[in-house]
């Protein structure tokens, strides 16, 4: 038997491990360091077994070690997903894809310099985004807007401006987590505001608000529950509902979330308010996320009236809260959509507008295109949701494809997220399905090939 010593002389040299294909191809995306780190891993391990076995080690065994932790180490980087969850606002998944027409677009307006803090027929320096203000005050019929970096600052903002070292009065049954686990009620703490609670988890009523304003007041909130649903003995008074009971200095401010700005889907009305049906009703300012209904980029829109807009603009903290020129850019287009009733040229909304019957039929071109039929897919009626803290508990009538295999669907659902790129479907009734409302049209290639691929396996 050789001795330990021979056997370990016998282990590839870092450089050689490198130069391997599988590292080789992962250092432009996770650096060279990186992947040195990962062959010295797997060194590492052969030596052990080496060790442990008395037996030489196996160069392949070696080489699969690194393919295997260069592909868990690149699950990390940045890349694009298939979505076949049927979850339009996939959290996990970056909430409102973009399309690569709005992206194309953007890179037209900003690949270069552009003027972000200059009125250029003025010749001198301007604000950043005075005309996506002016959208997003049409947009919600508002008298002013602001975006800044996420729904979560934009309501900071507001506590901060307005309720630092005063009482926010707020239902028990709004103090509500939102995605990451941020709380309602530490975001208020940390902008220095103190929370007055009133009602209770199910019941609070107008009267409730009204006899805890005190001098001491700085705003009545009401947040949206856009990401659950309560029912039975349930009641809680609306923007509507408190308005008649504001007083001088206590402003009525609505975080909404979502940012619908849409009426109707498939012949019925979308199940969620809009920015201007709050400022409609009463409140002062209204807040809302710009990457979820609305179809854009991570932001936090700010709507309402033009002297506390003003007051926002000029508070310190906006400087850390601002937005770059890309959000600027695809947030006109976007709004500019929205405004000429073209709702459909977001990408979010074609998919969402695209009827029951739409999706079926491209199902069924699909299938026949890529020749993937009987026995191992079939054609089946899914279910798609806006997701993303919207609409919670609304669905909307959609179509896919089952795999018909004795494989768990568990295992099947693994399989599809190790390739390239991977695919996130849905395990149902003990099947894998892939809801087509939220697979875009650049994806059907390399969906079909995983697909065919996975059949053959």
């Amino acid at each position: 038997m050789d001795k330990p010593q021979d056997l370990l002389r016998l282990l590839p040299k870092i450089d050689t491990l490198l130069a391997g294909a599988e590292a080789a191809r992962h250092v432009d995306q996770l650096g060279r360091q990186a992947v040195v780190e990962i062959c010295r891993g797997a060194v590492e391990r052969a030596k052990e077994r080496v060790l442990a076995s008395g037996e030489a080690p196996d160069p392949d065994a070696i080489a699969a070690d690194v393919a295997t932790a260069c592909r868990r180490a690149r699950s990390n980087v940045l890349d694009r997903v298939i979505n076949g969850t049927g979850v339009l606002l996939h959290t996990n998944l970056g909430r409102a894809p973009l399309g690569a027409d709005l992206l194309r677009e953007v890179a037209d307006r900003v690949s270069g310099y552009c003027n972000l803090e200059i009125n250029v027929l003025e010749r001198r320096r301007g604000i950043r985004g005075p005309h996506v203000s002016s959208l997003l005050a049409q947009a919600c019929g508002a008298e002013d807007a602001l975006v800044v970096n996420n729904n979560a600052a934009a309501l900071f903002l507001i506590l901060r401006q307005f309720a630092s070292g005063r009482k926010v009065v707020i239902s028990r049954g709004e103090l509500v987590q939102i995605g990451g686990g941020f709380r309602i009620p530490d975001i208020l703490v940390s902008s220095g505001a103190s929370l007055a609670e009133v009602g209770t988890t199910n019941i609070t009523r107008v009267e409730d608000f009204e006899a805890a304003i005190d001098d001491d007041t700085g705003m009545m909130l009401k947040v949206h529950n856009s990401n659950f649903r309560m029912e039975g003995f349930v009641e809680s008074p609306e923007v509507r509902d408190l308005a008649p009971i504001k007083q001088p200095g206590v402003l009525l401010v609505s975080d909404l979330g979502s940012g619908n700005l849409v009426r109707d889907l498939h012949g019925g009305p979308v199940r969620e308010p809009t920015p201007g049906d709050m400022l409609a009703e009463g409140a002062d300012l209204v807040c809302f996320s710009c990457d979820k209904m609305l179809g854009g980029v991570q932001g936090g829109a700010i709507a309402g009236r033009a002297e506390l807009i003003r007051a926002l603009r000029k508070n310190p903290v906006m400087r850390v809260l601002r937005v770059d020129k890309v959000t600027y850019g695809a947030l006109q287009i976007v709004l500019s959509h929205h405004l000429a009733g073209r709702h459909e040229r977001v990408t979010m909304w074609a998919m969402a507008t695209a009827s029951p019957d739409q999706v079926r039929r491209r199902v069924a071109d699909f299938l026949e295109q890529h020749g993937l039929g009987a026995p191992r897919f079939a054609p089946v009626e899914t279910v798609s949701t806006f997701g993303g803290g919207s609409t919670p508990g609304e669905q909307i009538p959609s179509a896919g494809v089952r795999l018909v295999s004795e494989a768990s669907a568990d295992g099947i659902a693994r399989w599809f997220q190790e390739q390239e790129p991977p695919v996130i479907g849905l395990v149902k009734d003990g099947h894998y399905h892939l809801d087509f409302r939220t697979i875009l049209p650049e994806d059907e290639e390399p969906l079909a090939a995983a697909l065919a691929s996975w059949a053959q396996s």
